[in-house]
Formats: C-alpha cells, sequence, structure tokens
C-alpha cells in the first residue's frame, strides 16, 4: 500500500461510530465478518505475536486471512522487541490491512512474561522507540493499545497518550483498567476523558460498553472519537446495529432467540468451513457460552453443544433447539 493511504484510517475513524475489538480466541475471520454485517464499522484481529509473525508460523497466517468481503479491518501486534517490531509490521503491511495496531495494554500473563503487552507501559522509553521505529518502517497508519498503567501507583496513561502521539500514531485506543485489575472491577471512564483532553490524536474508547446506554454515556463522558466493543458483542453482536439505529433515530429491533439460534447456526457453519470440522466445534464452544447466556431454559442445550463432536450432531440439537422454542410459542400463544 503507499504512502497515499495513511489518509485512510483518520478518514475511516471520522467516519466511524463503533468497532470490533481485537479479542484472542473470538475475533476470527468469520465472527468479524458477522459483526461487519451487522454494523461493526471496522475490526481489528486477533492478537498477533510479532515473534510468530516473522517466523512466519501457520496459526499466525491463518489469524491474517480474511473473508471474502470483510470490511475495513486492522492487524493488532505484541511484542517487546523494537527490531521484531519493525519486520513484523513490514510484512503485516503488505497484507490487506486498512491499519496496525501496537499492543501495549494486554494483561495475560504468558504476554507479561515476555515484557509484552501492559509490561511495556512500565518502560515508555521502550514503548516510544517500538512506535517510533513501526511508524517510520511502514506506510500504513499506526494506532496504539494502552491500559491505565500498571496498577493505580503506576498510572501512567496520559504521559503514554502523549508518547504515542509524539512518535506518529495517528490514533489511541484507551482501556481504563489497571493492569493489576485485568478484566475485573469496573472500567474508570474518567481515565479516557482525562486523556482525550491530553493529546489532539482521535481517542477510542474500549471497556464495559454491554448497550446503546453505554454507549451513550461513555461517548457523554469521555469525548472520545468512537467506540471498541469486545466481551459486549460477545455477548451480542447486535449491539452495532441497536446504536447505530438509535443514532439514526430508528427503534432499536427486538432479538428473539430464535434469532441468536440462527446466528449461532450462520456462525459454526463459517467456523467449519473456515477452520474444518474438528477445530471448528472446538472453537465454537466458547460462543454457545455467551450467546445463550442468560437464556431460559437452555442448559441442557448448552451442554449438549459444548460435548458434540461431529457438525451433524451440532446441526441436529440446532433443529431440536427451532422445534423446542416453536412448541413453545404454540403452548403460550
Amino acid at each position: 500500500m503507499d504512502s497515499g493511504s495513511t489518509g485512510k484510517v483518520p478518514g475511516l475513524f471520522d467516519a466511524s461510530r463503533v468497532c470490533l475489538a481485537p479479542m484472542a480466541g473470538y475475533s476470527d475471520a468469520p465472527f468479524r465478518s458477522i459483526c461487519g454485517e451487522i454494523g461493526a464499522d471496522f475490526c481489528v484481529t486477533e492478537m498477533v505475536s510479532s515473534d510468530g509473525l516473522v517466523r512466519g508460523g501457520d496459526k499466525t497466517e491463518r489469524i491474517m486471512d480474511k473473508i471474502d468481503g470483510e470490511g475495513p479491518l486492522g492487524i493488532q501486534i505484541f511484542g517487546s522487541k523494537p527490531l521484531i517490531f519493525v519486520e513484523a509490521a513490514k510484512i503485516a503491511a503488505r497484507r490487506d490491512f486498512d491499519f496496525i495496531d501496537l499492543n501495549f495494554g494486554c494483561p495475560v500473563k504468558k504476554v507479561i512474561k515476555k515484557n509484552g503487552g501492559s509490561a511495556i507501559m512500565r518502560d515508555l522509553g521502550l514503548m516510544e522507540r517500538i512506535c517510533g521505529s513501526v511508524v517510520e518502517a511502514v506506510d500504513l497508519p499506526v494506532t496504539v493499545k494502552i491500559r491505565s498503567g500498571w496498577n493505580s501507583k503506576e498510572e501512567n496513561y496520559i504521559e503514554a497518550g502523549k508518547i504515542a502521539e509524539a512518535s506518529g500514531a495517528v490514533a489511541i485506543v484507551m482501556h481504563p483498567r489497571y493492569r493489576s485489575q485485568g478484566f475485573s472491577g469496573k472500567a474508570d471512564w474518567d481515565h479516557i476523558a482525562r486523556l482525550k483532553d491530553a493529546v489532539s490524536i482521535p481517542v477510542i474508547a474500549n471497556g464495559d460498553v454491554k448497550s446503546v446506554d453505554d454507549y451513550l454515556e461513555i461517548v457523554d463522558r469521555t469525548g472520545c472519537d468512537l467506540v471498541m466493543i469486545g466481551r459486549g458483542a460477545l455477548a451480542s453482536p447486535w449491539i452495532f446495529r441497536d446504536i447505530k439505529d438509535f443514532l439514526q433515530g430508528k427503534e432499536p429491533g427486538k432479538i428473539y432467540i430464535s434469532d441468536k439460534i440462527d446466528l449461532l447456526e450462520r456462525l459454526f457453519r463459517m467456523e467449519i468451513a473456515w477452520k474444518g470440522e474438528r477445530l471448528g466445534l472446538l472453537e465454537m464452544r466458547k460462543f454457545y457460552r455467551w450467546f445463550l447466556r442468560g437464556c431460559s431454559g437452555m442448559k441442557e442445550f448448552r451442554r449438549r453443544l459444548a460435548v458434540a463432536s461431529r457438525e451433524k450432531e451440532v446441526t441436529d440439537i440446532f433443529s431440536g433447539l427451532r422445534e423446542e422454542i416453536e412448541s413453545k410459542w404454540k403452548r403460550t400463544g
């Protein structure tokens, strides 16, 4: 992609309102494709190891693949070595991505142990070297994902944001929790507001947005440029549609259990086609848990879906679910 493309992502941010967060094990091509259809303005891949990208592993290559017709897409890279980051970014820049996101926010132990993710927020000099080197090395726009800091005593998101901006990042994704919190507790949206006041590049808010009301509140409280949704989309991918409908003055559509079953089966078929029967069956188990959470009478069906070992078993369970729903509807009128 030529250097003229660097204006594309700021324009994408201007036109966007809500996007899908990168989530390891979840934001693969099938799920991204569905979220894009439903209303996500753009998506970001699962985290990709810079070391793995340089080594050219098959798993890493598959994470970078897109389904035909996918919308705008960023690739998120993590690691700790500036030279490896640069080589990985150059490889990514040769693929069909719209931007590169540098992960300085992941709290997972296996990433932290290698000095990646939010561990880098304890060494802002290293963050500066990585960000500056990658920006200089590629023509694709570069964004940065950060947290509030390592813990409450090492809160440094303002300094990190200013470094990202000065290093040439075009936007900052802010998840307002400390590394010590992981994904527990409540995201402190006031941190996003303070970061927005401190930098002039777009700030993308991420954390605890699970409804249209949450979206409206986080935008109002922080002044963020757009909102990134992760776990809220796992519970209901329709959150993107609902937000867009509200912004257009429409009443959000109702979501019935039959809608969830239809979308689950569609995602199941896409995962099988994308990854093969064995891996597709395994990958879907986590989606069943999210999609059917809180749905009355689904416990036994969810258990059966989680242990199914053949594609036909799953499709038969879906058929039984539909029959159960139809029977219940007839009984209740």
